[in-house]
């Protein structure tokens, strides 16, 4: 692969450091915006608010895919609720090299194992004790929570079931470009693609030059890294493992695939760059496909005023306890 393209960078957080994630996270954002993403990985002490109980699905989905163009390797990526759907013949996905073989093997349309999302679902309890971390409290704990409850509480977590091997989550960006936490419950692992959102305009045009109807906004295309490193896309790659977290910066596009059925789970957020930066105010101007996000989870975002991000930063991102920061040493 091109040398542009190197793993994301990989973090160890505390237990005071997960109580205050949106303190953390703002710590490294440098390190964040470069990469586009950042793992984070659990100490011990780290304690969460999991259910026991699980949730199980009554049938799997299934992902079509087909390949859209003769030149490149892309693929359109569409679901599918026919469960007779064949299948075709396809080779054990051990690896990142396995599973790309594997697409350009099987023609120009198949079908495989696909993602389910379950919106307002978690393994997360809701109300528990602050030592324990909740996937719930972070829109609120986020610069979001400048908007009024009746905005946050609109910002739920949602369940996602990879059946199977192969897997794919096309590639996509979050809901007016906010930041992105996603927690990985159980299963194999995830392979992430990340690209910063630095390059989302020069992606953009490469692939209206291979098909006027290419959308970054659509999340149904799967690209092959080679494209990236052929048209000199910079971006970047993770592996998650259960138990960790991969958190996605504020206009970051990202796609990737699972080595085997996994349950992860994942929900918005803000920082101030957000609104600094013109992400929450940014548009995709070549998209003319009309698409738009529920008008009941667009954020008006007059209501975060100069003085109102300040207070937030000097309240919630300066903490400290004992002199130490919640950065791992």
């Amino acid at each position: 692969m091109s040398s542009i393209s190197i793993d994301a960078s990989t973090l160890q957080i505390n237990s005071f450091g997960l109580q205050n994630l949106m303190n953390f996270i703002f710590v490294h954002e440098r390190t964040l915006k470069e990469f586009g993403a950042i793992k984070i990985q659990l100490s011990s002490d780290c304690a969460l608010a999991l259910k026991k109980r699980q949730i199980s699905l009554t049938c799997a989905s299934i992902q079509q895919i087909t390949k859209v163009s003769d030149d490149e390797p892309i693929y359109f990526v569409q679901k599918r609720d026919d469960a007779n759907v064949y299948t075709g013949q396809r080779s054990p996905i051990k690896n990142e090299e396995t599973f790309w073989c594997s697409l350009s093997n099987l023609g120009q349309k198949f079908s495989t194992s696909g993602v389910s999302l379950l919106p307002n679902k978690s393994f997360f309890y809701e109300k528990q004790h602050g030592k324990y971390f909740s996937i719930h409290r972070i829109p609120r704990k986020s610069l979001l929570r400048l908007s009024g409850t009746k905005i946050t509480n609109q910002f739920v977590s949602s369940l996602t079931r990879a059946h199977g091997p192969g897997a794919i989550f096309p590639l996509s960006s979050v809901q007016q470009r906010l930041f992105l936490l996603v927690y990985h419950h159980q299963g194999g692992p995830r392979h992430w693609y990340i690209i910063p959102a630095c390059e989302r305009e020069t992606l953009q045009k490469i692939l209206q030059r291979q098909n006027s109807t290419y959308c970054l906004e659509h999340g149904e295309l799967m690209i092959n890294p080679v494209v990236f490193d052929k048209y000199h896309i910079r971006y970047h790659r993770i592996i998650q493992y259960p138990n960790e977290f991969v958190i996605l910066s504020a206009g970051a596009l990202s796609q990737s695939f699972t080595l085997d059925a996994s349950w992860s789970e994942s929900i918005p957020f803000a920082l101030p760059s957000w609104i600094e930066e013109g992400h929450a105010t940014a548009r995709n101007l070549a998209c003319q496909c009309n698409i738009n996000f529920p008008l009941s989870k667009t954020i008006d975002v007059s209501v975060f005023r100069h003085e109102l991000i300040q207070k937030y930063i000097d309240t919630h991102l300066n903490i400290v306890k004992d002199g130490k920061t919640s950065i791992t040493q």
